[in-house]
Formats: C-alpha cells, sequence, structure tokens
C-alpha cells in the first residue's frame, strides 16, 4: 500500500466516476483502475462496486475509505510539520502570564500566533502574584506578562515591553461588613485577610499589599481568592478585570478605607531573558505585543 495509491482511492470516491478522477488527477482511467486492484488484491476484498453506473464503496471498502482519509491527513500534517522545522521553527513555546493581566490582548496575540504558526505547540501558563515571571527566571518559559515594577530590574538581564496597564482593587462582599461604610483600616483587621501566596522572587512581594496584624488565609491562584470573596470569607485585593461584572451586580463592593491605598495601578509587560535567542515563533509574539500596545514607552 502507497499513498499515491490511498490519494487515487479517495480522489476516485470524491468524483464518482474514473473518469472524472482521472482528469483531475492528469491520469489515464486503466492507471486508476490498476492502482485500486492492486489494493484490492493486496488485502483479500472489494473496494468499489463496479456493478452500478456509478463507483460506490463496498461496507468493506467503506470502512477502509474511512481510515485511508485519516492517514492521508496524517501524512499531510506530518509533511507540513517537517517543512515547519525545517525552515528553522520552534516545536514549542512556552508563553507564561500573570492572571493580573487582562485577557483580550494576550489571547489576541496568540490567536495571530496559531494561524501564522499552527505547527508550534503553545504551553500556556496562567500565574498569580508574580508567578509567570517566576517561570521565565527559572528557564521554565520563554516569555512572559507580567505586572512590572522597576525593582524587578534587579531579577537580572531582562529585556521588557509595555503593552498595558493593571489595576488592583481592594474589595470584600457586602455581608462582610454589614455595619456600614469601612473608612479606615482598622475596620479590616477583625476579618480576614485573603491572599495569593507570593512567588518565590528575590523580593518581599508580602509588603506590596499588607496590612500588618491581621489574619491571612492564602490561596495558590487568583480564581480560587475569587471565589473565597464572593462567599464572604474574606477582603482582599484582586484585579479589577476578574471582578467587574460582580462590582456591578453588587456581589462584591470596592472598599476604600481613607488611612490606606486601597487600589494599585501599575504597567503590564512582556518580558524575556537577555541571554535567549528568540526563534521565529516567539519573535512573532514579541512583535505582535508590540505592534498591537498601547504606545507605552520601555
Amino acid at each position: 500500500m502507497t499513498l499515491e495509491q490511498l490519494r487515487t482511492l479517495c480522489r476516485i470516491v470524491e468524483c464518482g466516476s474514473l473518469k472524472q478522477a482521472a482528469d483531475s488527477l492528469h491520469k489515464t482511467q486503466p492507471a486508476l483502475s490498476m492502482a485500486i486492484k492492486k489494493l484490492e488484491a493486496e488485502y483479500g476484498f472489494e473496494i468499489l462496486n463496479r456493478q452500478s453506473y456509478r463507483l460506490s464503496l463496498t461496507p468493506e471498502g467503506r470502512s477502509f475509505y474511512r481510515k485511508a482519509q485519516e492517514l492521508l491527513l496524517n501524512a499531510d500534517q506530518l509533511s507540513s510539520m517537517g517543512r515547519h522545522l525545517g525552515a528553522g521553527n520552534e516545536p514549542l513555546v512556552r508563553f507564561a502570564y500573570d492572571l493580573t493581566c487582562p485577557h483580550g490582548l494576550i489571547l489576541n496575540v496568540l490567536k495571530q500566533c496559531q494561524q501564522q504558526y499552527p505547527n508550534t505547540e503553545l504551553h500556556v501558563l496562567g500565574k498569580s502574584r508574580f508567578g509567570a515571571l517566576e517561570l521565565l527566571q527559572n528557564g521554565q518559559a520563554d516569555l512572559a506578562v507580567s505586572p512590572w515594577w522597576p525593582t524587578l530590574y534587579g531579577l537580572g538581564d531582562l529585556d521588557t515591553l509595555a503593552i498595558s496597564h493593571f489595576r488592583i482593587l481592594l474589595v470584600a462582599s457586602p455581608e462582610l461588613f454589614q455595619q456600614g461604610e469601612v473608612n479606615s483600616a482598622d475596620q479590616l483587621k477583625p476579618q480576614v485577610h485573603l491572599m495569593v501566596e507570593e512567588s518565590g522572587l528575590s523580593f518581599d512581594t508580602e509588603n506590596l499589599m499588607l496590612i500588618k496584624g491581621v489574619r491571612q488565609w492564602k490561596t495558590r491562584d487568583a480564581n480560587t481568592l475569587k471565589q473565597m470573596l464572593l462567599a464572604g470569607l474574606g477582603w482582599g485585593f484582586i484585579p479589577e478585570h476578574m471582578v467587574q461584572d460582580e462590582l456591578a451586580g453588587g456581589a462584591l463592593v470596592a472598599l476604600q478605607p481613607e488611612d490606606m491605598e486601597y487600589s494599585i495601578d501599575g504597567e503590564i509587560r512582556l518580558i524575556r531573558r537577555q541571554e535567549q535567542t528568540l526563534g521565529p515563533v516567539a519573535s512573532m509574539l514579541w512583535q505582535g505585543f508590540a505592534a498591537a500596545n498601547d504606545g507605552l514607552p520601555v
């Protein structure tokens, strides 16, 4: 059995006649007929029913034809991947992003990458509390999208590209503070501070959003944090884009104590390690974000 024989079979079935198939393949009808007869002789059953004017598949031929279609599709995909890798494109790109970052821009660029490089496998890793940047630093990601502060330059030689902004809000379920509006940090202290576990990076992320002397419950990701906030288990800081609907519908309320920072605004950057040379696919992602960014200075 050869791929050429299988392509001949599929073309005959699609056309419904030897003549039309021969014309489309620029071959003679006897050549096509001989190819099918060799297949039938090899496996010992008739593939085509030749009793009627229009060729049709026998029951055995129908099963054989379906598998032939699958095999030809796999062969085409393998050939495409071979050309893809032969051109120097990466077989895999690892892309990490922080859940603080809005998804819209990220997903649009990833879609462009999928369309342009369909044979590159993309591992998309969503993390919280600088986890995406930690994966990049540890060599477990090729690119990362993360909140950015100037102190992060201390992590090493990094190239960055400003692509958007983020905002983190202090929120809670309305049932948690039924006595009225929260005006001071002292009103928060009787309740539990819900937060995402800090990363293992070499700077103290705990101090970014912490009130001293309060009980803390920690989770590993921002999505679980959101559910804990909705359940009224405590108060905490969470990306605004993750709770916009809940704030609008009253399931959560923004807290604004006068004696503490109740919102944090910052910059989101695409980041890579300077010592790493990006391949064509990762370079396309970098350029895609550069083309789509909102003009922030780097």
